[in-house]
């Protein structure tokens, strides 16, 4: 090692260290406040679900909203419930739920395993630890959406969103209620997560996407339009198995098995998010209005349909298409790459100061031996041999 070595090498490490204590001052407050919460959700969910189910035991006698599904109707014979302010309860309690189940997937599970299997970048550790966990929740979510779906008259069938409107829509069973509120839990808990954690490239649509999704649910809830709103879930959740399960696979370092599955995504996202989606867009915009008269609308009878509503929700499900169009484009770009540059990487969602591939060095194991490494090594040796002459 040269002197000239010897004299940059501490320098440069005094620099980044003096860059990185000025970076941390010039964090906000708000930030470290949202680096304290990521940091601690597992013990802060933790105390949060004994607090609500102490009280449930102890002080409600297993009667508390948060924990248990609220507005039974009497002397129902099938146990069913209606939609009511309480719901909002059990919705909050799912939001905590899912914090800590996510926070113990991620970072006990996931993250360990990638570990163990040979990845170092901390890039794709982390990531893997997000998208595994997406994998697992919608592979989930979609097999209980299709079962509800499945125990409803609404099966493949979108005239069935609206027949005998409000009768048989207001009274749910236990299990779409549970599965309903469930999914809001889960919705609500991501516009947590996306607001605290660091930002991604294209947080501002995820953001809408979120806000969209939780509004459309809400106001399916409130307004009986739940069969709708059950389609549109497994519509979206679907895809998103194959969107989150080919990351988690191509990190693994699978390439043959990511084209493959990348292929089936895409066909599946056509499909589902746009055949079927559209499908159930003309249901309510088109159907609704040949089933339905236009001024039925009697909040005392839980009956909420008229034009303005169905506008409302057409305007929103747009929206939402537009948004999947976006993506799709995005999609599209990552298939061109792959076919015609063999590089596939995900543009839409990855942190705004890096991408997947980025590491520290190496990756499944491996030493990085890139060209880009190896012209840096050519330059730095061409100035060091000027220096010594």
């Amino acid at each position: 090692m040269t002197m000239v070595e010897q004299r940059s090498k501490p320098q440069s490490f005094i620099k980044e260290k003096a860059a990185k204590l000025e970076e941390k001052k010039n964090v906000s407050l708000l930030r470290k406040g949202c680096h304290w919460v990521v940091d601690n959700q597992i013990g802060l969910s933790l105390a949060l679900l004994a607090v609500i189910h102490g009280h449930d035991y102890f002080l409600a006698k297993g009667t508390s909203p948060f924990v248990h599904l609220q507005h039974k109707i009497v002397d129902d014979d099938q146990g069913r419930y209606n939609r009511g302010r309480r719901d909002v309860y059990y919705i909050l309690h799912w939001v905590v739920a899912f914090t800590l189940v996510r926070a113990t997937v991620m970072y006990k599970m996931l993250e360990p395993f990638i570990k163990w299997y040979g990845v170092r970048s901390q890039h794709k550790i982390m990531r893997f630890g997000e998208q595994g966990w997406l994998t697992i929740y919608y592979i989930f979510s979609f097999a209980t959406g299709i079962y509800v779906m499945a125990q409803g008259p609404h099966w493949m069938n979108t005239m069935q969103y609206w027949t005998d409107y409000p009768e048989g829509h207001k009274q749910m069973t236990p299990l779409m209620k549970s599965y309903y509120l469930i999914q809001m839990g889960f919705w609500f808990q991501q516009i947590f997560v996306i607001l605290i954690e660091e930002r991604r490239k294209d947080f501002f649509v995820m953001f809408m996407h979120h806000i969209v999704t939780c509004n459309l649910m809400g106001w399916s809830l409130f307004t009986n339009y739940v069969r709708v709103g059950n389609a549109v879930l497994c519509c979206m959740d679907f895809s998103d198995i194959f969107l989150s399960g080919t990351k988690c696979i191509r990190y693994m370092g699978f390439k043959k098995l990511t084209n493959v599955s990348f292929v089936v995504f895409i066909l599946s996202w056509v499909y589902t998010r746009h055949y079927l989606y559209m499908k159930i867009m003309y249901s309510v915009y088109f159907e609704s209005q040949a089933q339905l008269d236009d001024h039925m609308w009697e909040p005392e009878n839980l009956c909420f349909y008229n034009r303005p509503i169905i506008y409302g929700f057409t305007f929103l499900l747009a929206l939402l298409q537009m948004m999947i169009i976006y993506w799709f484009i995005l999609v599209l770009r990552i298939a061109y790459r792959s076919v015609c540059y063999s590089a596939m990487e995900d543009t839409r969602s990855d942190s705004e100061g890096g991408s997947d591939d980025e590491n520290d060095g190496s990756s499944n194991g491996k030493p990085n031996k890139s060209k880009g490494g190896k012209t840096k090594k050519a330059k730095k040796t061409l100035q060091d041999s000027k220096k010594k002459n």
